[in-house]
């Protein structure tokens, strides 16, 4: 039975908008004599991480950001490195030569397992890698790209979890660097999603690696959100402001509806000031709040100290989004566009599932079609919510599923 899991992820403890890590974390301790952390980099936050339990340990950061340079002289490095072969079997077979983004992309991957495979932390682990250890990645992308350029037989279980832009090609300019050998190193690959299990199934059916859906979750607070009592109704989003996300036709559908409408939306990101300008130019300065960022440990408790009647999310893409979790966790129906994974855990029993083509009037409409059901048909939404949320995304039960999983 393994006693070690070395928990390689993106930038937690130190990222914003993790808190479904510390919750799976909290219950894995549980199960596991030693874990420790080693986050990719600091994400911007060098000097305030986020408190951990204090049996984990968390190593320091690998790097200090997650960017390459690429030079002539970087790319002599690929082309000298002992790995090279390697490197080189990837370029020519997957035609890397043939599309300036996928060169960019093969050139990044290489020069990252590089810098991976020279780190003191790295070569720690693989040295010291037995049958009483589990190596797990959050992400297929950063600290996994080392996974196809060593031993990993030598660990009890090599556990690679996938989600969205690090596991659909379509969102990586169809195509995603050695991915073929990556899958080949695990153990198991875990997509959040039956989506995501699909895709890798038709695209990788000889890969040597289980491809098991192991579901991300959130925790409640045991509070459920109140509707509004005043005829208004209530909408809350939650996002980083990218372009995916759609935020501009949120504002747009908010100019469009006929009734009391106030809209909060969390989040932060490079497309603020030009959202906030849209939301000026639609005279919606009082009905359409960009709240900023918001500590995602504090998102649950705003919904339950706050009114909201429903959760709108119009990504273009997405895996299945905890943040439509954090929505039913506290009993908030959801109208959602149906891409990646969501139509999982959305559909019209906890609100509405509505088309990945959306266009401001057609959110005004469904809107629309929310704001004047029955309020008993409302409270019905709110009760089916809930209980998606105690069946499917309940962050205890998904981890402790995980942690049986992994302890075999």
């Amino acid at each position: 039975m393994p006693k070690k899991l070395i928990y390689f992820t993106a930038s937690f403890p130190y990222g914003i908008g993790e808190q479904w890590k510390a919750n799976e974390l909290n219950e894995l301790i549980n199960y596991f004599k030693e874990i420790t952390v080693i986050p990719y980099s600091y994400a911007g936050n060098k000097h305030h991480p986020k408190s951990v339990d204090k049996s984990i340990v968390v190593e320091k950061p690998l790097f200090d950001d997650e960017r390459n340079i690429i030079s002539i002289f970087q790319l002599a490095k690929i082309l000298l490195h002992k790995k090279a072969p390697y490197f080189l079997v990837e370029f020519f077979s997957k035609k890397v030569y043939t599309k300036k983004k996928w060169f960019i992309s093969w050139s990044n991957a290489s020069l990252t397992a590089i810098k991976l495979l020279k780190h003191p932390t790295i070569k720690e682990i693989i040295q010291s890698g037995d049958k009483h250890t589990v190596l797990y990645f959050y992400w297929g992308r950063g600290s996994a790209e080392i996974l196809p350029f060593i031993n990993t037989k030598v660990f009890n279980k090599v556990f690679l979890r996938l989600h969205g832009y690090d596991l659909f090609e379509y969102r990586n300019n169809f195509y995603i660097p050695y991915r073929k050998q990556q899958l080949n190193a695990v153990t198991v690959a875990a997509p959040i999603s039956i989506a995501g299990l699909n895709h890798l199934k038709q695209l990788y059916p000889t890969t040597n690696a289980l491809i098991k859906v192991f579901r991300c979750g959130t925790l409640g607070n045991n509070k459920l959100t109140q509707s509004s009592q005043d005829k208004t109704l209530r909408v809350v989003s939650c996002s980083f402001l990218l372009l995916l996300k759609r935020i501009h036709i949120m504002i747009q559908a908010t100019a469009l509806v006929d009734f009391p409408i106030k809209w909060v939306h969390i989040g932060g990101g490079d497309l603020f000031d030009e959202l906030a300008l849209l939301i000026k130019q639609n005279n919606l300065q009082d009905k359409f709040i960009l709240l900023g960022e918001m500590d995602s440990r504090k998102i649950i408790d705003y919904y339950t100290n706050n009114q909201f009647d429903v959760f709108v999310n119009t990504s273009s893409t997405e895996g299945v989004p905890i943040s439509i979790m954090e929505a039913f966790a506290t009993s908030i129906p959801v109208i959602a566009t149906d891409v990646g994974g969501t139509s999982e855990i959305v559909n019209n029993e906890v609100g509405e599932l509505i088309e990945s083509d959306i266009t401001p009037s057609s959110l005004a409409a469904s809107l629309t079609r929310f704001y004047h059901l029955s309020e008993q048909r409302k409270q019905e939404l709110k009760n089916n919510a809930y209980q998606v949320y105690l069946n499917k995304c309940h962050a205890k039960t998904l981890a402790k599923e995980l942690a049986e999983y992994l302890i075999q």
